[in-house]
């Protein structure tokens, strides 16, 4: 699951998740695989381990035109996919079952990732 791909629609803000090769269009385009690039310092997300899980937050603004559309926690067999909005406070909790990585879509950055 780690290995999965994720597609997101340039036009809608679709998000489409394959764990295979696939052709993927939306609102009348073909869509490539996002290439997550490795978070730098100021970009990765404040974790905290509360009772057994992991609490993440971050700085980015989440502006109508400027936030973070989704995080996905994946780990080797598995992937919690969670719907961000804009104008909300970016907290998650996030049941920590042992290592994985941590993707991201920041509207106006793109694709990011960082290990847990």
């Amino acid at each position: 699951m780690k290995k999965s791909k994720y597609f997101i629609c340039p036009h809608c803000g679709n998000l489409t998740l394959t764990t295979g090769d696939a052709s993927i269009t939306c609102c009348g385009r073909s869509l490539e695989p996002m290439t997550a690039k490795k978070a730098e310092e100021s970009e990765k997300f404040h974790v905290e381990v509360i009772e057994n899980d992991w609490f993440l937050t971050t700085d980015h603004p989440m502006e109508k035109e400027n936030y973070i559309s989704f995080v996905a926690f994946a780990t080797g067999d598995k992937v919690q996919l969670y719907k961000q909005y804009p104008e909300w406070d970016l907290q998650l909790r996030i049941p920590k079952r042992g290592h994985g990585t941590l993707f991201w879509y920041s509207t106006t950055k793109g694709f990011f990732y960082q290990y847990l």
